[in-house]
């Protein structure tokens, strides 16, 4: 567990503590390390949670939990101190999609970065001969297409939500348990489970314990096999290239295909208006007519979804909307470049770096989708 909660998200740290303490009454096979920064303190603590109780295990000095050097140091840390067969990852903290993750307000108030993610797992892969068998986003709007592309050299499994994550997380006492009952479980079978149990969680104020007493009528959440991200890269290129040209022919079909693939809940700049879902986006394209090589490209796409993401689950309200994965699709040009957000401008979609925008035309389809409106 990487608990990135130098932030406004402290007062989640000892409700999740407590939790991982219950979910553990035993520990042959099973180890939750986590190391847990807060604002309220300096420093960085390491716990090892063993028969249902907690042990500090190492104290650090106060550390920039937003630099993906201080997260390779506690991967290795962990792994080389609490070996393991197996290795799953937890990213905690507040979730600004392809922007970044882990918000650091004693440090800078920077994020970590996407790519130094990869970088940092890359680095853990090469230095244990093992690396990071699952990656878990507990944080908002982190199940991009940008986002997990960019990690599809790093981790061979990710897991996590494309809407706004509440409070209490990721279903931890669900899974946890279920990795006592069966420590042999697969990373895709785990993260199958988390999808699953990630929404049956949130839907219920009564049946579950949760911070707040609510029930969470818009959870989403999927995984994906980063071993078919190639191909789902390759075949989203393919159909941007079809589809920049042909956009001021068909803008009303393009503007309505956005249209209903926004999956409300969270109207800010990590959320629903900025973050469609991709494949119903990619369905509604076929609304053009007279293109063949489009529909084409939106088959072929479907097919490289369909084989990347190995689980969804979403609440009933969404109906058919949310299907795992969202995009970078802001509603207008002022929009996409976050002139309302003085935090934001420093973030920029086709500057800083990501994978998806350099090796596909995308970028090139939201310019003519602003300039045909």
């Amino acid at each position: 567990m990487y608990w990135d909660a130098d932030n406004s998200l402290e007062f989640c740290t000892e409700f999740a503590m407590s939790t991982w303490e219950e979910s553990l009454p035993s520990n042959s096979d099973v180890n939750v390390v986590a190391l847990v920064d807060i604002l309220s303190e300096d420093g960085i603590w390491i716990w090892d949670f063993v028969d249902g109780q907690r042990h500090m295990v190492d104290e650090w000095d106060e550390l920039n939990t937003s630099d993906p050097a201080v997260l390779e140091m506690f991967v290795e840390y962990a792994m080389a101190k609490f070996p393991a067969d197996k290795t799953m990852l937890v990213l905690q903290d507040h979730g600004y999609g392809w922007r970044g993750i882990c918000q650091d307000e004693t440090n800078g108030d920077v994020l970590m970065p996407i790519d130094g993610i990869a970088t940092a797992l890359k680095s853990v892969k090469a230095d244990t001969k093992k690396g990071v068998d699952l990656l878990a986003f507990d944080a908002c709007n982190m199940m991009l297409l940008e986002v997990i592309y960019e990690l599809k050299d790093a981790v061979p499994y990710i897991v996590g939500s494309q809407t706004m994550v509440p409070f209490d997380g990721l279903p931890y006492r669900m899974f946890i348990s279920d990795l006592v009952k069966d420590p042999g479980l697969s990373p895709a079978e785990l993260a199958t489970n988390i999808v699953n149990e990630y929404v049956l969680y949130y839907s219920s104020k009564w049946d579950y314990e949760h911070i707040m007493t609510y029930s969470q009528d818009f959870a989403t959440a999927s995984a994906v096999d980063t071993s078919k991200l190639d191909a789902l890269g390759d075949a989203f290129g393919q159909l941007a290239a079809v589809l920049e040209p042909i956009i001021p022919e068909h803008m009303k079909e393009v503007e309505e295909a956005r249209g209903y693939s926004l999956i409300g809940t969270w109207t800010n700049m990590a959320g629903w208006e900025w973050n469609p879902d991709v494949l119903t986006f990619v369905r509604g394209l076929r609304e053009i007519s007279g293109h063949p090589e489009l529909i084409s490209a939106i088959d072929a796409f479907e097919m490289a979804y369909n084989e990347a993401v190995i689980a969804e689950a979403h609440s009933k309200k969404y109906h058919e909307t949310a299907q795992g994965l969202s995009f970078w699709f802001p509603p207008s040009l002022a929009q996409y470049n976050s002139m309302g957000y003085y935090w934001a401008r420093q973030f920029v979609y086709h500057d800083i770096g990501l994978d998806l925008v350099a090796e596909t035309a995308w970028y090139d389809c939201l310019m003519a989708y602003y300039t045909s409106k």
